[in-house]
């Protein structure tokens, strides 16, 4: 962790594409290698980069796998707020996972269900008459359908489908939209990102453009 207690303090707070999983599903990018550890490089010790990234975090749904505990993004972040806070920063970059054709989720619904994490800040901060952070809400990395290995590489046939994929491209609207709205920042990945074999997990370049972008963004934000 960072000891300077005078670092801006900055939650990065996502799924297995802030958590590092690469898309041959070896294991994760190691910390020099995912965007929040060279976030953390680029801006230097007088920022701490809070990584919480989660393979198969969704924005407030529970996992369709009861082996896979604890995925409900939002039940969790009410928990990572009152651990971390006070927070400068915090970073939300979720959705692909509500897209599972389980979920039945379009990108509006996606959208919607983001919308609690700005407004569950907005009353913790007010209850506890705390600094409300800066909140960026992100549009995550489309997901690529012809990827060579897009369905081979899913947990269970049918996890994601084309519609899926079809959906990811539809996220930047509405999301930017529930930016707006509630007060946040917005960043949209997608055209600095692609994803790997698997169609859905970052490559390796797709992180070092993610710590760029967010390095310009946070540096701006202070």
């Amino acid at each position: 962790m960072n000891t300077n207690p005078n670092a801006i303090k900055v939650l990065c707070y996502g799924d297995s594409n802030t958590n590092g999983t690469k898309p041959d599903r070896s294991g994760r990018f190691a910390a020099n290698e995912r965007w929040t550890g060279l976030l953390q490089k680029q801006l230097g010790d007088n920022y701490y980069i809070i990584e919480e990234g989660l393979g198969g975090r969704t924005t407030d749904l529970e996992h369709y796998n009861p082996d896979k505990p604890s995925r409900n993004g939002l039940v969790y972040f009410k928990a990572c707020i009152d651990s971390h806070m006070p927070l400068d920063i915090i970073v939300v970059m979720l959705g692909t996972n509500d897209l599972k054709t389980t979920y039945n989720r379009s990108a509006d619904d996606v959208a919607q269900a983001l919308s609690q994490y700005p407004k569950y800040v907005d009353k913790y901060c007010a209850d506890r008459s705390l600094k409300r952070p800066k909140i960026i809400l992100v549009s995550p990395a489309y997901m690529d359908e012809s990827a060579p290995k897009f369905v081979e590489s899913m947990p269970k046939p049918g996890v994601y489908d084309e519609v899926s994929a079809q959906k990811s491209r539809q996220f930047a609207d509405p999301i930017k939209r529930v930016a707006q709205e509630t007060g946040c920042e917005f960043f949209d990945a997608a055209p600095v990102t692609k994803t790997g074999d698997d169609g859905c997990h970052l490559d390796e370049q797709s992180h070092r453009n993610l710590a760029d972008n967010f390095a310009k963004i946070i540096a701006e934000l202070k």
